[in-house]
């Protein structure tokens, strides 16, 4: 398990996807996309299609074309694209799917609203007009 907060790789696809898109001036395609990711071209397409039926992404056909974003950076958040890959973003308070424990009340369940508040909060206040400042920032 490489990490504690689960996000899956269609969502991380997605939010790089979208990142690197608004990030510069040409298109991007999906192959392109997928090496540079060194990701499954077939994975990503059908992540590139959720986001393109969510009015995230355009697809543009012919030799000049790709995907660009269907808005602006900053009219685009990090729950938007997580929403469009895999659906309303979870609020919980248990980390089972279904409650198998007698304690009351829940040993973990401050931390898990707290932290399910906190990421709900971070991917629907960062934009990616957010991302891109910070990844030139970066770059300098």
């Amino acid at each position: 398990m490489p990490s504690i907060l689960h996000i899956s790789e269609a969502v991380a696809l997605g939010i790089h996807a979208c990142a690197i898109i608004a990030g510069g001036k040409e298109k991007w395609s999906t192959p392109d996309l997928a090496k540079k990711f060194q990701a499954s071209a077939a994975h990503l397409s059908k992540v590139m299609r959720r986001l393109v039926v969510a009015g995230i992404l355009k697809s543009v056909s012919g030799p000049n074309g790709g995907f660009a974003l269907a808005k602006t950076p900053n009219e685009i958040s990090l729950l938007d694209v997580y929403e469009a890959i895999d659906g309303q973003f979870p609020n919980v308070a248990c980390i089972f799917e279904k409650p198998i424990c007698n304690f009351s009340p829940c040993i973990l369940k401050n931390f898990i609203v707290e932290e399910n508040e906190r990421a709900w909060k971070y991917f629907s206040t960062t934009t990616l007009e957010n991302i891109t400042k910070q990844q030139e920032e970066i770059e300098l």
